[in-house]
């Protein structure tokens, strides 16, 4: 059985890559390798952090942090590359704020206050922006799988 975690993971892969599919349908779980030089751009979720918030009648209630990274490349040296990634970055926020809780199998679904930029020089520079997001969720105390 897969855990909670893994499950809300794919369940927001699925919905970034639903369609209208952000960057192109390359939306990925935990892909580690650097962005190939034939992709403008390509998402990764990440689970980040999770912490049980509280114990209620038999089951832990969660915060789970997800990471939403969003990479831009450049098409020239001199192209800012945070300027290429900022309309990703906006398509990812939009479709994360119409998000439905019971989508992704969670009670609520907030947007952390922040969003980090990394930039990758090179002949082509690539841009990520990471947006995370927090899913309050449930699980049985004795187990780390979804409730239904």
């Amino acid at each position: 059985m897969t855990t909670a975690f893994v499950s809300i993971q794919a369940a927001i892969v699925a919905a970034l890559a639903q369609a209208p599919a952000l960057a192109g349908g390359r939306v990925f779980a935990n892909r580690v390798r650097a962005v190939a030089q034939q992709y403008d751009a390509y998402l990764v979720v990440r689970t980040d952090q999770a912490a049980a918030t509280e114990t209620v009648l038999g089951f832990n209630d969660w915060q789970t942090v997800y990471a939403i990274e969003a990479y831009a490349r450049a098409s020239t040296a001199g192209a800012d590359p945070v300027a290429v990634v900022d309309a990703l970055l906006a398509d990812v926020w939009a479709r994360v704020n119409a998000l439905q809780p019971v989508n992704l199998g969670v009670m609520q679904i907030d947007t952390r206050p922040g969003i980090d930029w990394q930039v990758d020089d090179g002949e082509t520079p690539v841009a990520c922006a990471v947006l995370r997001i927090v899913c309050t969720h449930r699980t049985p105390c004795n187990s780390l799988e979804p409730t239904p």
